[in-house]
């Protein structure tokens, strides 16, 4: 590639302090199948090694951009750094402390060339412990409506896992929105306001947990940041919804297990479902659409249900009947999976400590 022509991808790797793992990082970037690309580091004010092991690199491969900030501004600055200089027809995200496997590109871009429809493709995830070992998988969404909803309460892709078309970037002027705690929920969030998604069933890329990783730190940090984001976020999509910021961190907080909402569970089931119900209504009933009703009323039934005999928990199974009338015999059947993969997931947990 030509210091003048377009590359077909730009990656965008924020740094900061990042030496323990940053040559493994970019050495799997250098290593893809495809290798049309630019890789854009944005040293963020490191005071490691960093700006020394990019130096490196750059001066072997000319694909290598590294741009400076003089003091640490933040992965979100840093990523919108990434954004202004990029160049390239795709963009895609990498973390510092991660690995791309090899064909990562390669596999997302084809997808990307032949369903045009689609302008945001991730992929499943491996993950490991800071000694390389293996702890866990995890499968995004797979296609644009299962996302859609995934990203009301959640996110709907691993960020650093996406591929996207720079054209939707640079037409609808989106970055990233420094005010946001949880700037890619938000940055998802609207770009599914013009964009289609979806996911690679594939594991293309391997999450490091460690002490210093995104998700550690957050996990330290106030979990209510994340509500603040998804509460701004329904209330743009939703507006005919009465839905207060503490009814949305029930929510969050029963979904994902806080012993501080355990007798509000069927409240923040309740609430669960108005939003599904407004969801719902902007969709034509398909089999994407069935599955994913199944699994939400699945969800409400067993944040109501479980401890039995909860207040509001006959208001919840109306609604519930309201939204599936054969809910009951899919909860029955599907009850013991729910319980498995809650505890495959604590056991994540605890591996990661």
């Amino acid at each position: 590639m030509s210091s003048e022509s377009q590359p077909l991808i730009s990656v965008i790797m924020p740094v900061y302090n990042g030496e323990k793992y940053l040559h493994e990082a970019v050495e799997s970037i250098l290593a893809q199948t495809l290798a049309d690309f630019e890789l854009i580091v944005i040293d963020d004010g490191s005071t490691d090694r960093s700006a020394a092991i990019l130096e490196s690199f750059r001066q072997n491969d000319a694909r290598v951009i590294v741009q400076h900030h003089s003091q640490n501004q933040g992965i979100v600055a840093a990523n919108n750094t990434g954004l202004a200089i990029a160049r390239g027809k795709y963009i895609a995200r990498m973390d510092a402390d991660d690995i791309s496997l090899p064909e990562r590109f390669e596999k997302q871009a084809a997808f990307l060339e032949t369903h045009p429809e689609i302008d945001i493709i991730g992929s499943a995830r491996q993950m490991i412990n800071e000694h390389g070992h293996f702890i866990g998988g995890l499968t995004m969404p797979l296609e644009d409506l299962a996302l859609r909803w995934a990203n009301t309460f959640s996110i709907a892709f691993m960020h650093a896992t996406i591929l996207l078309r720079r054209s939707i970037i640079v037409e609808h002027k989106i970055q990233y929105n420094i005010s946001r705690d949880v700037s890619e929920l938000d940055f998802f969030a609207r770009l599914l306001e013009y964009a289609h998604g979806g996911n690679l069933a594939e594991s293309l890329y391997i999450y490091r947990i460690h002490s210093g990783s995104n998700i550690s730190r957050f996990q330290r940090g106030d979990m209510d940041r994340k509500s603040k984001t998804i509460f701004a976020n329904i209330q743009k999509r939703f507006p005919e919804l009465a839905i207060s910021f503490e009814q949305v961190l029930q929510v969050s907080g029963a979904l994902l297990g806080r012993p501080a909402m355990f007798w509000k569970r069927a409240e923040a089931a309740d609430t669960y479902l108005r939003v599904w119900q407004a969801f719902a209504r902007g969709y034509t009933p398909d089999p994407v659409y069935y599955r994913l009703r199944t699994n939400v009323v699945l969800i409400a039934a067993k944040l109501a249900l479980y401890p039995p005999f909860q207040p509001g928990s006959q208001k919840v199974i109306r609604r519930i009947f309201e939204i599936e009338p054969k809910w009951l015999i899919s909860f029955v059947w599907k009850f013991p999976e729910m319980v498995s993969t809650k505890i495959q997931s604590m056991l994540i947990r605890q591996n990661r400590k």
